[in-house]
């Protein structure tokens, strides 16, 4: 089970991968393949979506506007209103923050 730590990490990981690789504005299917590829060479599990983040939403029984990143307007990677992992720039992409866990204790 990925830790949020975890999940953050290889994402960033895979998609600073990509960015060396592809550049910073591959093709949708060029982001799809490649997501796939990365996922088979380094993990012995498969990974839901091919996504980090989805695969920390996925076993932690959270849905899509809980990803760990924040993609704008409180949407997930295909709902956001700033950033689209299909079409976006993968600096934009790296640049986005994490999303805010809210504290339990508070009222």
């Amino acid at each position: 089970m990925l830790t949020r730590e975890e999940a953050l990490r290889k994402h960033r990981e895979m998609w600073e991968a990509m960015q060396r690789e592809l550049g910073d504005n591959p093709s949708k299917l060029e982001r799809m393949y490649f997501k796939f590829d990365w996922c088979v060479q380094h993990e012995k599990d498969n990974i839901y979506c091919h996504c980090y983040l989805c695969q920390y939403v996925n076993e932690h029984g959270l849905d899509c506007y809980d990803c760990p990143i924040d993609w704008g307007g409180g949407g997930g990677c295909m709902t956001g209103t700033h950033v689209d992992y299909r079409l976006s720039p993968i600096y934009k992409i790296l640049a986005l923050p994490e999303r805010e866990v809210p504290n339990e204790d508070q009222s």
